[in-house]
């Protein structure tokens, strides 16, 4: 018991020395956070401006090409020598093929000497009818026997007609030995070989025409009755980027799919370099009308928060210095200029929007305004996939937008 009794009086001794210690002790200097100097953060701004745009579609499809023939043996034979092979580009009347010709050769003779002999059986049987009716007129000869000269001289021209088609028909295959193309193009396939024997109706090879290059897309109601026949239209494809192809709208359908409730437009881009190819994903843009004026900011300005779309004001403060107060905008897509919104509610002309440190801000901070240049239009977005416009508060997808 005594040993906790003195347990209690040292610990007791030692709190009541700190204690007196602690109240000897000068009385530290206090720094006054008034007299501290406040740091604002410094924001890039930007003054809302109104631009004129041209109302746009934008659509993706495929690329094709502006027509597609198979080529098909018209003859038979041992292919003797080929002129391309698969994927080559050939020229309007390029050989391709040639098979041997001599049988069809020997027929062009025999069908030649046909047509000689033709010729010659008619000479005959004209100059006995010309004779026949010479008597007959002097009352020497019978009806009956001039009846008969008369239908010789018919048969005799029959046969020379006859004789003459099987000519023609012995020429054109002996010009069926030889396959040409049939227009400047692309062999997408090459089927034979030299050294084969081809058939009549064999498929030999498939040429696509890469003069222009043509794109279907499927068009809304609200926008086919703005798409005329010969329209301008800007073609971008992901493998050129930073290039535009123009082109121009060929022809229009007058009735919409059954299944999609779209109408079809046709559109045909000039491609002599042959640089666009089929198969390639292309985003078409359409202008369908006046430029508008509308409220362009910069997409990266922007905040999306919960699928709601906010930008920070710059606004006088109370104690009037610059803050900014987040505001809530509705925004939509600028067709083929991806790093753009344009504003459809929520901001004026000539307000000053953030566009620094927008993730960075809270609603109602004091900045320091730093304006900024106003960006040049970024290129159009890669055609990967269709052009999409955002309606009021939420987005909507489809295979093409208006804009």
């Amino acid at each position: 018991m005594k040993a906790r009794w003195g347990m209690i009086l040292g610990g007791l001794a030692l709190f009541l020395g700190g204690l007196a210690l602690f109240a000897s002790a000068p009385e530290q200097e206090r720094v006054s956070d008034a007299g501290a100097a406040e740091v604002l953060r410094e924001v890039g701004t930007l003054r809302v401006v109104r631009e004129a745009i041209h109302p746009r579609a934008s659509f993706s499809g495929v690329l094709e090409p502006r027509r597609t023939v198979k080529l098909f043996a018209e003859t038979h034979g041992p292919v003797l020598a080929t002129g391309a092979e698969a994927l080559d580009r050939v020229t309007e009347g390029q050989e391709l093929l040639r098979i041997d010709p001599v049988l069809a050769r020997v027929e062009v003779e025999a069908a030649q000497a046909g047509v000689e002999r033709a010729e010659s059986e008619l000479a005959l049987a004209e100059s006995n009818l010309a004779r026949r009716r010479e008597l007959a007129a002097r009352k020497v000869l019978s009806n009956s026997v001039l009846d008969d000269a008369v239908n010789h001289e018919r048969v005799a021209r029959a046969s020379l007609r006859e004789a003459r088609a099987i000519l023609r028909r012995a020429r054109e295959d002996l010009a069926n030995k030889t396959v040409h193309a049939p227009f400047a193009g692309e062999l997408r396939s090459f089927e034979v070989e030299e050294g084969e024997y081809v058939r009549e109706g064999q498929r030999l090879a498939e040429l696509l025409d890469l003069s222009t290059a043509r794109i279907t897309v499927g068009v809304a109601d609200r926008e086919i009755v703005a798409i005329q026949p010969g329209q301008a239209v800007e073609l971008a494809v992901e493998a050129f980027a930073a290039e535009r192809f123009e082109g121009r709208v060929l022809r229009v359908g007058a009735s919409a799919d059954p299944a999609t409730r779209r109408f079809p437009v046709e559109i045909e881009v000039p491609n002599e370099a042959g640089r666009l190819l089929p198969g390639m994903v292309a985003s078409v843009a359409i202008d369908l009308g006046a430029p508008v004026a509308r409220t362009i900011v910069p997409r990266e300005a922007t905040l999306d928060e919960f699928g709601l779309r906010f930008v920070y004001v710059i606004e006088t403060g109370a104690d009037g210095r610059p803050v900014a107060r987040q505001r809530r905008v509705v925004v939509r897509p600028v067709p083929f200029r991806p790093a753009e919104f344009e504003v459809v509610e929520g901001l004026a002309e000539g307000e000053e929007i953030a566009v620094t440190d927008v993730r960075q801000l809270r609603d109602g901070e004091p900045v320091r305004p730093a304006p900024v240049d106003r960006p040049a239009p970024a290129a159009p977005e890669p055609a990967g996939a269709p052009g999409v416009e955002a309606a009021p508060e939420r987005a909507s997808g489809g295979e093409g937008a208006a804009s």
